[in-house]
């Protein structure tokens, strides 16, 4: 490995869902061949890091995030020899690989786990977490407390042969892991890390980091929900407990001792106060290199909100939520990304959504991630401007685990209330993991060019006039826009990737401004204007620019007034990037 431990922090990172990336073999699902036969595509736009979305063995519950084998590749995707090419290809091309480190949970059909739930006293009886039953007034048997699971139900599901329950914050099939086990914990790190960067993963995303430590004592939620059995469960229960900055801190001082210092750690931490990121990316910890926040998708909404209730945050909002993950480098290092796995698309979680202005807005957001300091992730199928699903998608074609549960948990609850119902799958259209999950557009042949034969998920209907084929061609689309946008991230990596962000007219309803900052003193400044609307807005020069300094370096517009050098107006949904100085420095 280099000697250089930080190249991840210039990274350009790109998010594989490998079911809903390339078919390879006409059966439907995406696969490992899939993703190697795309690996120029990946180069041409710029990327230099792979995170890949689980591969292991699994009997997909929720889409690989239930692991039965960490050794082993599930068979729909290929098998160890195709990640070992993968691994090869990508680093031929000069390319890095991660994977999704799955190990809050695993699959109940794991191993492991069908050993511990055989008797309380087998080898394995304390690899997950039990606890013995309750009994109500009548003498029911009842669980341990009254947690709601993050997908509906109860958080505990009952095992006669142990007479007790297993604790499970997602799924039943997906029961959670002691770590507070040494010996889950070496398991774990034998399996799930050792193994797979001796075959030469370059790190990995932790998922659900925030949640490895749980309150043994397992106290009852406040009772926010009367009409509810299960309550959501409090964060202070389940999140962010002390020794979960001791069991990383024991994780990375194994691998820097088996591995060396390159490689990447990134923790998804949702709903985490700053104080708290920074204790796990404080460089002197040795705990994570960066971390995964979400206010920026939360804003203005409660996390225990049904989906239905969320609502698009107003745009101060969003400034706020990203202030926060910009302040992280002053500590560490940060990352951004405006897609995901778990979340809709950017042009409708941020924009305007398939129509008239789609096309700005795609180029716009692309201008706006590749202008925040830190690790930028894209998510598949964004280089193009993918869409969200729509109003023709029915409950038959939703194909998401927790938004199916989420759909029969509010069918239950009003059984003869159409309304309530339908308004469950409207929130689900516009802000379930589905979205994220559709076949990447490869060209407008049938089925997108996905797959020759029906894929697993529905392909989204705008698939014809959005493609990779048809933007390969077109000189003012989102493609094109992406790999131009990324290249003037690396000839300005001091201001974009490692630079200072500073927010001004913080308070504008229409407009993000702000400016980069390089790390040198000597480098110039860059403004970035950003139009988050459907009308013309002014552009904002702060009060310590000198305007008659400002140089136009690149437009989402392909169309200008003649004023635009100086400022005048943004077009909907347009974005400008300038180079200018500050008062003072020019001698005026």
């Amino acid at each position: 490995m280099t000697s250089d431990s930080s190249w991840w922090k210039d990274a350009i990172g790109y998010q594989i869902w490998p079911a809903s990336f390339y078919d390879s073999n006409n059966d439907g699902m995406g696969d490992l061949p899939g993703v190697i036969s795309k690996l120029d595509h990946l180069k041409d736009l710029g990327v230099d890091l792979i995170w890949l979305s689980p591969v292991y063995d699994s009997p997909q519950a929720d889409m690989g995030y239930d692991v039965r084998d960490y050794e082993s590749i599930w068979d729909k995707f290929g098998t160890l020899k195709d990640m070992d090419m993968l691994i090869a290809e990508a680093k031929s091309r000069g390319m890095k690989l991660i994977m999704d480190l799955v190990v809050n949970h695993t699959s109940d059909e794991h191993s492991w786990f069908q050993e511990s739930k055989k008797s309380r006293t087998n080898p394995k009886s304390d690899w997950y977490i039990w606890r013995d039953p309750k009994t109500d007034a009548q003498g029911q048997r009842r669980p341990p407390n009254n947690w709601r699971a993050a997908f509906g139900g109860s958080v505990w599901t009952y095992v006669a042969e142990r007479d007790q329950y297993y604790l499970h914050l997602c799924l039943e099939k997906q029961p959670d892991l002691n770590w507070t086990n040494p010996e889950t914990r070496a398991a774990i790190y034998s399996t799930a890390v050792d193994f797979w960067l001796r075959r030469g993963v370059d790190g990995f995303r932790m998922d659900s980091v925030v949640a490895f430590w749980k309150d043994p004592r397992f106290p009852d939620s406040e009772i926010t929900k009367p009409d509810q059995e299960f309550q959501p469960m409090e964060g202070k229960y389940i999140m962010n407990g002390a020794p979960v900055h001791d069991w990383l801190k024991e994780l990375r001082a194994r691998i820097e001792e088996d591995h060396g210092p390159d490689v990447v750690l990134i923790g998804e931490l949702p709903a985490t106060g700053t104080d708290e990121i920074v204790r796990y990316i404080d460089p002197s910890a040795k705990e994570l290199n960066m971390i995964l926040d979400f206010d920026h998708f939360m804003a203005g909404n409660d996390w225990h909100a049904d989906l239905s209730e969320r609502t698009r945050p107003a745009l101060p909002l969003l400034k706020d939520a990203i202030i926060k993950q910009q302040d992280f480098m002053q500590s560490g290092w940060t990352s951004a990304f405006t897609e995901n796995h778990d979340n809709p698309r950017s042009v409708d979680r941020f924009g305007p959504g398939d129509g008239e202005y789609r096309k700005a807005a795609s180029k716009m957001l692309a201008m706006f991630l590749c202008t925040l300091s830190g690790t930028i992730f894209l998510y598949q199928g964004q280089e193009i401007g993918m869409t969200n699903i729509d109003a023709s998608w029915t409950r038959a074609d939703i194909r998401d685990a927790a938004g199916l549960d989420y759909l029969n948990e509010v069918e239950r609850k009003f059984p003869h209330q159409m309304a309530k119902q339908e308004a469950a799958l409207e929130g689900l259209r516009r802000l379930g993991r589905d979205n994220g999950r559709t076949p990447v557009q490869w060209s407008a042949a049938p089925y997108a060019g996905f797959s020759g034969v029906q894929p697993w998920i529905r392909v989204i209907d705008n698939y014809k006039a959005i493609n990779v084929t048809h933007q390969e061609n077109d000189p003012d689309g989102v493609l094109f826009f992406w790999r131009r946008m990324i290249k003037m991230r690396r000839d300005y990596r001091n201001q974009l990737i490692r630079g200072r962000f500073q927010v001004y007219d913080k308070e504008n309803l229409k407009t993000f401004t702000y400016v980069k900052t390089g790390v040198d003193p000597a480098d110039e400044i860059l403004l970035v204007v950003l139009n988050f609307g459907d009308e013309n807005a002014d552009v904002f020069v702060p009060g310590d620019v000198n305007e008659s300094s400002m140089r136009l370096l690149l437009s989402t517009s392909s169309e200008h007034p003649p004023d635009t050098e100086h400022g005048g107006q943004l077009q909907p949904w347009e974005g400008r990037l300038y180079s200018c100085q500050r008062k003072g420095t020019d001698g005026r």
